[in-house]
């Protein structure tokens, strides 16, 4: 008897699951937007999407390329959530002026903010939602980065250089590192100057430099000049990518294809639950990169990968419980 009351109670509980499935997920066609440089994105949040057992999705996915195509635009209509993978699948997204929810994914703060003003659009606006998570990382776990990496018997000086982009979080560094304890050195370069002849006046001034993601600033053209010349005077650059790292920056906090494609997929899971855009967000899970070679050249002894994660860890909890 009691096996038989197991057996319906579990047959129960299955159906309401079924049942709860089905309402939640009134509509679950979601299109993934990419540009041909973003496959490997698009196949991680499938997977972690497919991966989810009450997910009952249908994926579609386009190429921006594409979007014109009257195949692709049949499944623009049918999807009820739009999640666009990098800088040139939300800008064509934007373009095409749909009104379907729109979750951005590996774009930074700053384009972001730039594309939404371009093409009229705001956040909170229930007639064309949209959210993002956000490529970059949050300033404060660049700065506790910062901290872990500094000697605690001297004063330290950040410098740290804005361009046009970077500069609306200028207060919030200056706030964040007088929270912390850090002595901030911020310069403004205009389009008129050389990113790398400031930074090479500013590291006179710093023994420590963070960058912060600027085109106007950190370029394919002026990335090996800047690294360069921190190296030549001997002050350790703190990067903001994996790349940047292996490319000559001391060390970085970055998040793995794969953690913001988990992230992305409970944010698209949530969406279409709850049908409810959720506030942009920054990566919640990251790791730490860290140039050996370079630190060893400067004369620096650094913990392990792991250990700095930890500790960032511990000063993340800490700040907020």
């Amino acid at each position: 008897m009691l096996k038989t009351l197991n057996k319906y109670r579990h047959y129960v509980l299955f159906v309401a699951l079924q049942l709860w499935c089905v309402t939640a997920f009134a509509c679950a066609n979601v299109l993934l937007v990419s540009s041909n440089s973003h496959f490997g994105m698009v196949h991680r949040i499938e997977a972690a999407l497919y991966a989810q057992p009450t997910a009952n999705i249908k994926l579609f996915h386009v190429v921006v390329e594409n979007i014109k195509d009257s195949h692709f635009l049949d499944q623009y209509r049918q999807s009820c959530l739009i999640v666009t993978i990098g800088t040139e699948a939300l800008a064509h997204t934007l373009k095409s002026k749909t009104k379907t929810p729109i979750l951005s994914v590996l774009a930074r703060k700053s384009t972001f903010n730039a594309l939404l003003r371009e093409h009229n659009r705001r956040l909170n606006d229930s007639s064309a939602p949209i959210s993002v998570i956000y490529l970059d990382q949050p300033l404060e776990r660049q700065l506790f980065l910062v901290q872990s990496l500094l000697s605690k018997e001297t004063e330290n000086n950040v410098g740290v250089l804005l361009g046009p982009n970077s500069l609306p979080e200028q207060g919030s560094l200056q706030s964040l590192a007088a929270k912390n304890k850090l002595k901030l050195n911020t310069i403004y370069v205009n389009k008129f100057e050389n990113p790398v002849a400031v930074l090479d006046a500013l590291l006179d001034e710093t023994n420590i430099v963070l960058a912060i993601p600027d085109n106007r600033i950190f370029n394919t053209k002026t990335t090996r000049g800047m690294l360069l010349t921190a190296f030549h005077k001997r002050v350790p650059l703190i990067g903001y990518s994996r790349t940047y790292v292996n490319n000559g920056a001391l060390a970085a906090v970055y998040s793995t294809t794969k953690q913001l494609a988990d992230q992305s997929a409970k944010q698209v899971i949530h969406m279409l639950a709850t049908n409810k855009m959720q506030a942009p967000q920054y990566p919640k899970e990251f790791a730490v990169a860290v140039n050996y070679q370079v630190a060893r050249s400067l004369g620096l002894s650094i913990e392990s990968e792991v250990n700095l994660k930890q500790t960032i860890d511990k000063m993340e909890k800490n700040a907020h419980g």
